[in-house]
């Protein structure tokens, strides 16, 4: 699984995908501030020159935070967002406690799922904290 730095380039698709995932609400300007950041990792994957998902993290040792992490829908299931989160986490180094936090709907079970399955673990709750009341959930790893 191809995993390479995102490239201004690839807003586009970027852009389209968090489009038809519904998930975010990001705008360009956003994501090109992200890419323009020292701290941050902006990353994408590509299948066979098909772009298949993207993942961005702040890495700031102790707090580094996962922002954002999509995949599309027909790649799903067949190990991206894993990878895509593998490498991000290992930029971090637990042996000087360099932690990961993020926040996910408490209704999307199949995100919850997945950071569960990379050590991950549920600390606390943002009641109503999306747009549409829903609570997030917080992790750290």
């Amino acid at each position: 699984m191809p995993i390479r730095p995102m490239t201004e380039a690839n807003l586009t698709h970027v852009l389209a995908l968090q489009s038809a995932l519904a998930f975010q609400n990001w705008n360009e300007k956003q994501f090109l501030s992200e890419l323009r950041a020292n701290y941050a990792l902006c990353l994408v994957n590509e299948e066979n020159g098909v772009f298949a998902g993207y993942a961005i993290f702040h890495l700031m040792e102790a707090d580094s935070e996962l922002l954002t992490i999509a995949v599309a829908p027909e790649f799903q299931r067949k190990g991206i967002a894993s990878a895509l989160l593998r490498h991000g986490l290992g930029k971090l180094n637990r042996d000087k406690g360099d932690h990961c936090f993020l926040e996910v709907r408490e209704g999307n079970s199949k995100a919850r799922a997945l950071y569960e399955k990379h050590g991950f673990q549920a600390y606390g709750k943002r009641e109503r904290y999306y747009d549409d009341g829903e609570t997030a959930i917080l992790y750290k790893w």
